[in-house]
């Protein structure tokens, strides 16, 4: 197997297409027939020569807290990755899934604006009728039954709550659940190389 030939642009790309892939290093260097060592270096290195439409050429930069970079840094910890970079790399092209509006949400929302709409003019008419009386000197008319729809109304409040809760917690799984696929991948290339160095 001959690891000193110089990889065509084309067998670089090939690499890192295949790699993205989770085809295994020793899989690419038999097929091009060069040494695991060479693939390595071109993926570390980013020497892929492709065209200028998808070449990256683009360089972000951004400030962070510490705090913020060590809570980054730890997330992608928990799933194996140790590259930064590529972690972002993958939640961009990821972007539109991930940012994308909870429709059903919002529809669910809207309902739930609606109602708490309607309880709160029925409590401000239960108010009103209290202070009319009030001012008259009447007797207030707070019956029992006004206790209890009250009551309910307080009920309602607390349920609606709860689903506004699990709605957001829903929503939070769902984005998860988004995240770990947009960085399968990346994953499973970042295991596959740890582990292909420790047979080595």
């Amino acid at each position: 197997m001959s690891s000193s030939r110089r990889l065509t642009d084309q067998e670089r790309r090939q690499i890192v297409r295949e790699r993205a892939k989770g085809v295994s290093v020793s899989a690419i260097s038999a097929t091009l027939k060069v040494s695991p060592k060479t693939v390595y270096n071109v993926l570390s290195r980013g020497r892929s020569a492709a065209s200028a439409n998808d070449s990256r050429t683009r360089v972000l930069t951004m400030r962070v807290t510490d705090r913020d970079l060590r809570g980054f840094d730890a997330a992608l910890a928990r799933r194996g990755i140790a590259h930064r970079s590529d972690a972002m790399r993958c939640l961009m092209l990821a972007a539109d899934d991930l940012l994308r509006p909870d429709e059903g949400m919002t529809d669910e929302l809207k309902g739930m604006s609606a109602a708490l709409n309607r309880v709160g003019n029925n409590v401000n008419q239960v108010a009103r009728r209290l202070n009319e009386a009030k001012l008259k000197g009447e007797r207030l008319p707070y019956t029992p039954a006004s206790h209890a729809e009250i009551r309910d109304l307080a009920v309602l409040v607390f349920d609606m709550a709860d689903q506004i809760q699990e709605m957001f917690r829903a929503r939070r799984r769902e984005l998860d659940l988004e995240v770990t696929k947009a960085l399968a991948g990346l994953v499973r290339q970042e295991a596959a190389q740890v582990a292909e160095h420790g047979a080595e």
